[in-house]
Protein backbone atom coordinates (compact mmCIF):
# COMPACT_ATOMS: atom_id res chain seq x y z
CA UNK A 1 0.00 0.00 0.00
CA UNK A 2 1.65 3.15 -1.21
CA UNK A 3 -0.42 5.43 1.05
CA UNK A 4 0.53 3.79 4.35
CA UNK A 5 1.94 6.42 6.75
CA UNK A 6 5.60 5.93 7.61
CA UNK A 7 5.05 5.28 11.33
CA UNK A 8 2.38 2.70 10.56
CA UNK A 9 4.87 0.88 8.35
CA UNK A 10 7.65 1.20 10.95
CA UNK A 11 5.42 -0.33 13.62
CA UNK A 12 4.40 -3.12 11.25
CA UNK A 13 0.64 -2.57 11.59
CA UNK A 14 -0.22 -2.16 7.91
CA UNK A 15 -2.92 -4.81 8.04
CA UNK A 16 -4.66 -2.99 10.89
CA UNK A 17 -4.40 0.29 9.02
CA UNK A 18 -5.87 -1.26 5.87
CA UNK A 19 -9.00 -2.17 7.82
CA UNK A 20 -9.61 1.32 9.18
CA UNK A 21 -12.48 3.42 7.90
CA UNK A 22 -11.69 6.73 6.22
CA UNK A 23 -12.98 8.51 9.32
CA UNK A 24 -10.67 6.59 11.63
CA UNK A 25 -7.72 7.23 9.33
CA UNK A 26 -8.38 10.94 9.61
CA UNK A 27 -8.49 10.61 13.41
CA UNK A 28 -5.29 8.57 13.41
CA UNK A 29 -3.46 11.18 11.39
CA UNK A 30 -4.10 13.72 14.16
CA UNK A 31 -1.91 11.69 16.51
CA UNK A 32 0.70 10.02 14.33
CA UNK A 33 3.27 12.70 15.08
CA UNK A 34 3.10 11.60 18.73
CA UNK A 35 3.31 7.88 17.92
CA UNK A 36 6.22 5.75 19.07
CA UNK A 37 6.75 3.21 16.29
CA UNK A 38 9.53 1.26 18.01
CA UNK A 39 7.14 -1.64 18.68
CA UNK A 40 3.48 -2.52 18.17
CA UNK A 41 2.84 -2.13 21.90
CA UNK A 42 4.54 1.27 22.08
CA UNK A 43 2.73 2.39 18.94
CA UNK A 44 -0.73 1.71 20.34
CA UNK A 45 0.04 2.91 23.85
CA UNK A 46 1.39 6.22 22.59
CA UNK A 47 -1.65 6.70 20.34
CA UNK A 48 -4.10 5.84 23.13
CA UNK A 49 -2.45 8.31 25.49
CA UNK A 50 -2.43 11.00 22.79
CA UNK A 51 -6.15 10.48 22.19
CA UNK A 52 -6.81 10.64 25.94
CA UNK A 53 -4.82 13.86 26.27
CA UNK A 54 -7.00 15.28 23.51
CA UNK A 55 -10.12 14.01 25.35
CA UNK A 56 -10.96 11.96 22.28
CA UNK A 57 -12.20 9.05 24.35
CA UNK A 58 -14.25 7.54 21.54
CA UNK A 59 -11.14 7.00 19.43
CA UNK A 60 -9.29 5.86 22.55
CA UNK A 61 -11.85 3.07 22.91
CA UNK A 62 -11.40 2.16 19.24
CA UNK A 63 -7.63 1.91 19.68
CA UNK A 64 -7.88 -0.19 22.82
CA UNK A 65 -10.30 -2.60 21.16
CA UNK A 66 -7.89 -2.89 18.23
CA UNK A 67 -5.24 -4.35 20.56
CA UNK A 68 -7.47 -7.24 21.68
CA UNK A 69 -6.14 -9.62 19.05
CA UNK A 70 -2.50 -8.63 19.42
CA UNK A 71 -0.05 -11.02 21.14
CA UNK A 72 0.79 -8.81 24.10
CA UNK A 73 2.20 -10.37 27.26
CA UNK A 74 0.34 -10.12 30.57
CA UNK A 75 2.06 -6.91 31.66
CA UNK A 76 1.49 -5.18 28.33
CA UNK A 77 -2.15 -6.26 28.40
CA UNK A 78 -2.47 -4.90 31.93
CA UNK A 79 -1.04 -1.51 30.90
CA UNK A 80 -3.34 -1.24 27.88
CA UNK A 81 -6.29 -2.19 30.08
CA UNK A 82 -5.46 0.60 32.52
CA UNK A 83 -5.95 3.09 29.67
CA UNK A 84 -9.00 1.14 28.43
CA UNK A 85 -10.67 1.50 31.84
CA UNK A 86 -10.18 5.26 31.75
CA UNK A 87 -11.56 5.81 28.26
CA UNK A 88 -14.53 3.51 28.87
CA UNK A 89 -15.38 5.38 32.06
CA UNK A 90 -15.11 8.73 30.32
CA UNK A 91 -17.52 7.38 27.69
CA UNK A 92 -19.93 6.33 30.49
CA UNK A 93 -19.56 2.69 29.45
CA UNK A 94 -19.59 1.64 33.07
CA UNK A 95 -20.35 -2.07 32.77
CA UNK A 96 -17.57 -2.51 30.22
CA UNK A 97 -15.18 -0.52 32.42
CA UNK A 98 -16.00 -2.74 35.41
CA UNK A 99 -15.37 -5.85 33.33
CA UNK A 100 -11.90 -4.60 32.35
CA UNK A 101 -11.25 -3.69 35.99
CA UNK A 102 -11.97 -7.32 36.90
CA UNK A 103 -9.55 -8.51 34.21
CA UNK A 104 -6.77 -6.34 35.60
CA UNK A 105 -7.56 -7.44 39.14
CA UNK A 106 -7.00 -11.03 38.00
CA UNK A 107 -3.79 -10.06 36.18
CA UNK A 108 -2.36 -8.08 39.08
CA UNK A 109 -0.71 -10.93 41.04
CA UNK A 110 1.38 -12.03 38.06
CA UNK A 111 2.44 -8.55 36.95
CA UNK A 112 2.97 -6.92 40.34
CA UNK A 113 6.76 -7.28 40.23
CA UNK A 114 6.89 -5.63 36.79
CA UNK A 115 4.68 -2.80 37.98
CA UNK A 116 6.84 -2.16 41.03
CA UNK A 117 10.02 -2.38 38.94
CA UNK A 118 8.77 0.39 36.67
CA UNK A 119 7.65 2.55 39.60
CA UNK A 120 10.76 2.73 41.74
CA UNK A 121 10.08 -0.41 43.73
CA UNK A 122 6.54 0.42 44.82
CA UNK A 123 3.04 0.39 43.42
CA UNK A 124 1.82 3.54 41.65
CA UNK A 125 -0.48 5.72 43.75
CA UNK A 126 -3.01 5.61 40.95
CA UNK A 127 -4.24 2.29 39.63
CA UNK A 128 -7.20 2.61 37.28
CA UNK A 129 -8.56 -0.89 37.89
CA UNK A 130 -8.72 -0.23 41.64
CA UNK A 131 -9.79 3.39 41.67
CA UNK A 132 -12.21 3.47 38.76
CA UNK A 133 -14.05 0.41 40.05
CA UNK A 134 -14.74 2.23 43.31
CA UNK A 135 -15.64 5.37 41.35
CA UNK A 136 -18.32 3.46 39.51
CA UNK A 137 -19.84 1.32 42.24
CA UNK A 138 -20.00 4.30 44.61
CA UNK A 139 -20.41 7.37 42.39
CA UNK A 140 -22.72 5.80 39.81
CA UNK A 141 -24.35 2.79 41.48
CA UNK A 142 -24.27 3.75 45.19
CA UNK A 143 -23.13 0.21 46.11
CA UNK A 144 -21.48 1.10 49.40
CA UNK A 145 -21.49 -2.40 50.88
CA UNK A 146 -19.85 -3.71 47.70
CA UNK A 147 -17.25 -0.95 48.00
CA UNK A 148 -16.41 -2.05 51.56
CA UNK A 149 -16.00 -5.62 50.31
CA UNK A 150 -13.69 -4.48 47.51
CA UNK A 151 -11.57 -2.40 49.88
CA UNK A 152 -11.09 -5.48 52.07
CA UNK A 153 -10.18 -7.49 48.99
CA UNK A 154 -7.68 -4.85 47.86
CA UNK A 155 -6.17 -4.89 51.34
CA UNK A 156 -5.78 -8.68 51.30
CA UNK A 157 -4.07 -8.46 47.91
CA UNK A 158 -1.65 -5.78 49.11
CA UNK A 159 -3.16 -3.07 46.91
CA UNK A 160 -3.73 -0.81 49.92
CA UNK A 161 -2.08 -0.86 53.34
CA UNK A 162 -3.66 -0.81 56.80
CA UNK A 163 -3.74 2.98 57.08
CA UNK A 164 -5.12 3.42 53.59
CA UNK A 165 -7.83 0.83 54.22
CA UNK A 166 -9.04 2.68 57.28
CA UNK A 167 -8.80 6.04 55.52
CA UNK A 168 -10.84 4.85 52.57
CA UNK A 169 -13.45 3.10 54.73
CA UNK A 170 -13.92 6.28 56.76
CA UNK A 171 -14.13 8.32 53.58
CA UNK A 172 -16.87 6.02 52.31
CA UNK A 173 -18.85 6.55 55.51
CA UNK A 174 -18.56 10.32 55.20
CA UNK A 175 -19.49 10.21 51.54
CA UNK A 176 -22.53 8.07 52.27
CA UNK A 177 -23.75 10.45 54.96
CA UNK A 178 -23.20 13.47 52.72
CA UNK A 179 -25.19 11.87 49.94
CA UNK A 180 -28.03 11.07 52.34
CA UNK A 181 -28.09 14.62 53.67
CA UNK A 182 -28.06 16.04 50.16
CA UNK A 183 -30.97 13.81 49.16
CA UNK A 184 -28.89 12.17 46.42
CA UNK A 185 -29.33 8.42 46.29
CA UNK A 186 -28.92 6.50 43.06
CA UNK A 187 -29.51 9.17 40.43
CA UNK A 188 -26.57 10.51 38.49
CA UNK A 189 -26.95 12.17 35.09
CA UNK A 190 -25.28 10.33 32.24
CA UNK A 191 -21.69 11.36 31.82
CA UNK A 192 -21.22 12.46 35.44
CA UNK A 193 -18.95 10.07 37.27
CA UNK A 194 -17.84 11.02 40.74
CA UNK A 195 -14.12 10.39 41.04
CA UNK A 196 -14.30 8.67 44.40
CA UNK A 197 -11.40 6.28 43.95
CA UNK A 198 -9.03 8.95 42.68
CA UNK A 199 -10.18 11.51 45.20
CA UNK A 200 -9.20 9.28 48.08
CA UNK A 201 -5.96 7.98 46.64
CA UNK A 202 -3.00 9.20 48.59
Amino acid sequence: MADVPQKVAEAGVQDWYAGLSDTDRVKLNRYLDKADASSVFDFFMSLIKAAEADENYRFGVTLCIATSSLPFDAYQRFLVNEEFIDVLTERSLYDDAKNVCEINLSLFPQIRADLERDNGGRLPERLAFRNRYIDIIVGVESQYEKAYEMLDRYHEMGLIDDDDLQYRRNSLKVHRMQRAFDGIYTYRPKGETESFGNRYTR
